[in-house]
């Protein structure tokens, strides 16, 4: 009786043991699939990812692609502006029946010789040759760049005050410049010298807020730094 209760026991433990063992070799099973499972979802994320990098990259390209042409586009709207401006002259200025003949000064050609004497510091003609196509083509394309360029004559002169208006009244009648970053910078940098520190930080601060981009950016933060 005792031997067959051993038995009993005996088969009963060895079955639970292979029970075990089956069951064991099944979540391994299992486990090894889920794993290789896992495996294949790591690779293809890998690849979507690589896939989209490379999109992203020939976004990137594209993008810089169409700022470079509407930069070109830009500039070539801006020189069909001159010229369109420059024939207006002409046409205003083309003699009657009882006219005699007169040449007229050109826009684009009055600017040219003002940013020529600029360009070769000499400030005072310069200045002089702005403010004369300020005062008879205000309305032209380059009148924005014309103010910003009397204001650089103004400042090789010294006349640190003068300067400053220029580049105010620049910022007044053209606030949507694209010359704006430019002229805060300059009108602030202005002022200084002119006691005016505190407003020249609020000029600073606007050209890192409102142009963050703009390469007169850095150049804020350095002058705001000194003023700190």
């Amino acid at each position: 009786m005792k031997k067959n209760s051993l038995l009993s026991i005996f088969l009963a433990l060895s079955g639970l043991l292979l029970c075990g063992c089956i069951a064991s070799e099944r979540d391994m099973s299992t486990l090894k699939l889920q794993l290789k499972e896992l495996n294949s979802t790591l690779v293809q994320m890998q690849s979507n990812q690589a896939e989209l990098a490379s999109k992203m990259e020939e976004l990137n390209q594209n993008l810089s692609i169409s700022n470079e042409n509407f930069s070109q586009l830009d500039g070539q709207f801006s020189a069909l502006s001159t010229k369109l401006d420059d024939i207006a002259v002409l046409v205003k200025s083309a003699p009657q029946a009882e006219d005699s003949p007169k040449a007229a000064v050109l826009p684009s050609d009055l600017f040219a010789q003002a940013k020529a004497m600029l360009d070769k510091g000499a400030y005072e003609q310069a200045a002089e040759g702005f403010k004369i196509y300020l005062a008879q083509y205000a309305d032209n394309e380059q009148a924005d760049q014309a103010y910003l360029y009397m204001g650089d004559a103004l400042v090789g002169l010294g006349k640190t005050k003068q300067a400053a208006i220029a580049y105010a009244t620049l910022l007044q009648k053209y606030p949507q410049s694209k010359l704006t970053p430019a002229a805060r910078l300059k009108y602030a940098k202005s002022i200084v010298p002119l006691g005016k520190a505190d407003e020249a930080k609020k000029y600073f601060s606007s050209i890192t807020r409102d142009f963050p981009s703009a390469p007169e950016a850095l150049q804020a933060k350095a002058e705001l730094a000194k003023l700190q």
